[in-house]
């Protein structure tokens, strides 16, 4: 692509004298540089952005984007590196953003099940819908890992570039708040956004809840239609930071577009009443809990803000799929074993609370904390486990350059007191613990790593999975 087109494209100002070079892809990756790229200098933690532009040349590099003025006459300085970076993959890909109903999905608990619901419903209403996010992307069935739930503007775009070239019309994407914080989406416009809630996460990078929320907020600067969770307490926040359209759902405010009613659990489902302003429809969840009525409500109403028959979507929520490690049960000999994702406060007490529901027997959880992440939640969640379950065993989950034993006594702090609380630093003996524990009728939660198929210690990713051991067991 002309590079003088491109940066006109992306409303970037140069004062490059040769703009008529072509460029041959856009990207902030050194792995991902071929010959006639124009390379981003973004900072990471160790490294000057800069400091990689002669590393980038030697690999064909032809232009370099900068907030740092240098003498290069290869180099093109903008005030912020970041966003316009977002803009310049957007034009370089296409604008596809423009050519698909994207429907971006934020929050702390939530993302990956909501988008994935939405995904089922637009395909199976007959809208060809790709999804992006914690899973990887997935295109007509293939799905590719990416490593992370929101990846960078090059990935993020070139992935939205591929479905509108297979025929995708819309788009459920995953949108963290440490992306919309580095500006990985700000060259997209977004359909419809979605908040799920704010919780208790990434506070070693936002440092502060309000500055969490804030930080996802910014999803409703880029959606013509923002659809906020009314019952969340940052609700507001989300409505002043959108100037266009701002709709509502909820389970309990009796002014909100779109509500869920009489919710009731019953086994392993929950059924509930549907009121979009216009019509009452009772439906039922193959799923277990007020949460997943919330995740099933957005996505509901995200389609049909999209554009999407609601009639021909109703029919599909009964087989709505949880993707893998998200409420995934397993039963076996009167036993009913659930992994799921659930690693903050919030989500930890909506998976027991819905499972101590479900179950006649009792409740067995297993979890641990990630290790250089934020400690603050760590003893909230042992506070919450040890007051809902009737075991709990605390384990590893991922952690990193910590001391195992350190982030388990973290945990235990806000159980102490309570004698139903075991340590197991090994994972696998803690889960075969947890199910040599259990008999028939008791439940076991093994919650905070879902469908990862690694255990981080240290540096090295060792090969782990919840469900391939639950399996084995």
């Amino acid at each position: 692509m002309n590079l003088r087109f491109l940066l006109n494209e992306a409303g970037i100002p140069s004062t490059q004298t040769d703009t008529e070079t072509e460029i041959a892809n856009v990207t902030d990756c050194l792995d991902r540089v071929s010959p006639g790229a124009l390379f981003v200098c973004i900072d990471g933690e160790r490294t000057r952005g800069t400091s990689l532009i002669e590393a980038a040349a030697a690999r064909g590099a032809v232009r370099f984007l900068t907030e740092i003025p240098t003498d290069r006459p290869d180099a093109i300085a903008v005030e912020n590196v970041r966003l316009s970076y977002s803009r310049l993959a957007a034009a370089f890909h296409g604008r596809p953003d423009e050519k698909l109903k994207l429907i971006g999905v934020t929050g702390t608990n939530g993302k990956t099940t909501t988008a994935r619901y939405i995904g089922h419903l637009l395909n199976g209403s007959g809208v060809k819908c790709a999804y992006i996010g914690t899973e990887g992307v997935e295109i007509d069935g293939v799905l590719s890992p990416t490593g992370f739930t929101t990846p960078g503007a090059d990935l993020f775009f070139g992935a939205l570039e591929r479905a509108v070239k297979a025929g995708c019309k819309a788009m459920a994407a995953e949108v963290s708040s440490m992306a919309l914080s580095q500006y990985r989406v700000h060259g997209a416009a977004f359909r419809v956004g979605v908040l799920t809630n704010v919780g208790t996460d990434h506070l070693d990078y936002h440092r502060t809840p309000r500055a969490l929320a804030e930080a996802k907020s910014r999803l409703a600067t880029l959606s013509d239609t923002m659809l906020v969770n009314g019952d969340d307490a940052y609700a507001p926040l989300f409505q002043e930071a959108h100037r266009g359209r701002t709709c509502l759902y909820s389970t309990r405010a009796i002014l909100s577009d779109f509500s869920a009613r009489n919710i009731r659990q019953q086994g392993f489902a929950t059924s509930f009443l549907y009121l979009n302003g216009k019509t009452a429809v009772p439906l039922k969840l193959p799923t277990p809990g007020v949460f997943a009525v919330y995740n099933a409500l957005a996505a509901l109403a995200a389609c049909e803000l999209a554009g999407a028959d609601p009639e021909r979507l109703f029919p599909l929520v009964e087989t709505l799929p949880n993707p893998p490690g998200r409420a995934q049960l397993l039963q076996k000999n009167g036993v009913t074993v659930c992994v799921d994702f659930a690693h903050t406060p919030e989500a930890l007490s909506a998976i027991l609370t819905a499972l101590r529901a479900a179950s006649d027997g009792r409740l067995i959880a297993v979890f641990g904390a990630g290790g250089d992440r934020d400690g603050t939640k760590r003893p909230i969640m042992g506070r919450v486990a040890s007051s809902l379950a009737d075991e709990v065993i605390l384990t590893s989950d991922n952690p990193r350059h910590e001391d195992p034993d350190a982030i388990i006594a973290a945990i235990a702090g806000g159980a102490r007191g309570r004698k139903n609380v075991f340590r197991e630093p090994d994972r696998g003996r803690a889960i075969a613990l947890a199910l040599k524990k259990a008999r028939p009728g008791d439940t076991v939660l093994i919650a905070g790593k879902g469908s990862e198929t690694t255990q981080t210690v240290g540096d090295r990713k060792l090969p782990f999975s919840d469900l391939e051991t639950v399996r084995a067991l």
